[in-house]
């Protein structure tokens, strides 16, 4: 095939492409012999008018970026070179970013290929600031909830002892709506009180967190020995598939172990017997997929996001106590391991709650 044939070839491809021949190998001298209408496309200038120049007098700004280095071991080497990315900029257009690759067409000449990648790394640039601008705000946000935590801590611990004082001497003097007074100030300040704990819980949640192997057989089993009493008092039972080792916070895998099984418990029907069940399997890109089901009361279709959600709770303390901050403990800690939690449940037959984990948890 001629010369001319080859050119015309290029000129169709929908790449930038221009060819160089050596004509100086010390100086790493380069004559431009050819160039396609993709030029103008991918860095604005139409290198075709260059044809018939060298490439140090027409642009002599890759010299400095080292370019020509490149081009000469492609030639000399025989050999397709991936340059890697460039920022370059000539001929009054400002400095974008290339990807160029050389490829070697006989002894003396090589083709140059390029793409302008300049708006996939504003976008990446971009990426990366609202990454460190989240990440920045998310400390701000658990920085201040452990410092409003901490305050708010402190006036509520005035006003704990002060109806202690109130209870142990003067209860006799009060009448039975003072008496009643003085329990519902109690109880608020408990449940507040337990309000405010859950929220420095919650801030500090995969903060400081140390990696180690954590066998998920032997996590299960402390739980359960832990929670032997209510076990027995509800005439429970937890079965659990073999459970692999994971390399991951060992405190986080507990807390979100724990909470899954004390909801399955605790969302009970009266009088029914609690079945709990683990289960795992290999998920496709090499993790686990956990699920821990139960036979309780189930979740309504509409409430299956809620309850996620800091606070929110479906059912009141004379019910079924609780912080509402378990479910949103559990999220947050998956969502750090790099994982996703859901649940699909039906009401009055119980739910299953899913969630991904890597091998090696973050």
């Amino acid at each position: 095939m001629k010369p001319f044939d080859i050119y015309h070839l290029f000129d169709k491809l929908s790449i930038a492409i221009f060819v160089l021949r050596l004509t100086n190998a010390e100086k790493r001298e380069f004559l431009i012999e050819m160039a396609n209408e993709e030029n103008k496309k991918a860095c604005g200038i139409d290198i075709k008018q260059f044809v018939g120049t060298t490439l140090r007098e027409s642009f002599p700004g890759v010299y400095d970026i080292g370019l020509p280095e490149g081009y000469y071991k492609c030639v000399s080497e025989q050999i397709v070179i991936d340059l890697g990315e460039f920022e370059y900029g000539e001929h009054g257009i400002p400095p974008q970013t290339y990807v160029i690759k050389a490829t070697p067409l006989s002894s003396d000449q090589l083709m140059v290929s390029y793409e302008n990648v300049s708006q996939l790394k504003r976008i990446e640039r971009e990426l990366i600031q609202k990454n460190q601008d989240l990440i920045e705000t998310n400390k701000s946000l658990e920085e201040f909830a452990y410092i409003t935590s901490h305050d708010l801590q402190e006036p509520l611990n005035t006003i704990s002892s002060f109806v202690n004082i109130l209870k142990s001497r003067y209860f006799e003097k009060f009448d039975n709506t003072g008496r009643r007074c003085l329990d519902y100030i109690e109880k608020s300040s408990i449940r507040l009180s337990n309000m405010i704990q859950g929220i420095l819980a919650h801030s500090r949640l995969g903060s400081n967190v140390t990696i180690t192997d954590i066998d998920l057989n032997t996590l299960v089993a402390d739980i359960k020995e832990d929670l032997m009493k209510a076990l027995h008092e509800k005439c429970a039972t937890i079965n659990s598939d073999n459970l692999p080792t994971l390399k991951g916070d060992a405190i986080g895998l507990r807390v979100l172990f724990q909470n899954l099984i004390e909801n399955g418990l605790k969302y009970q029907k009266e009088g029914n017997d609690p079945e709990i069940k683990i289960q795992v399997e290999e998920s496709e890109n090499g993790g686990y997929l956990f699920s821990i089901s139960d036979n309780g009361i189930g979740i309504e279709e509409k409430y299956k996001k809620k309850i996620f959600q800091v606070f929110q709770r479906l059912h009141d303390d004379t019910t079924y106590k609780g912080s509402g901050l378990g479910l949103a403990n559990c999220q947050k800690i998956v969502n750090k391991s790099g994982g996703k939690l859901w649940v699909e449940s039906t009401v009055g037959q119980g739910s299953t709650f899913y969630f991904t984990l890597p091998n090696n948890i973050k």
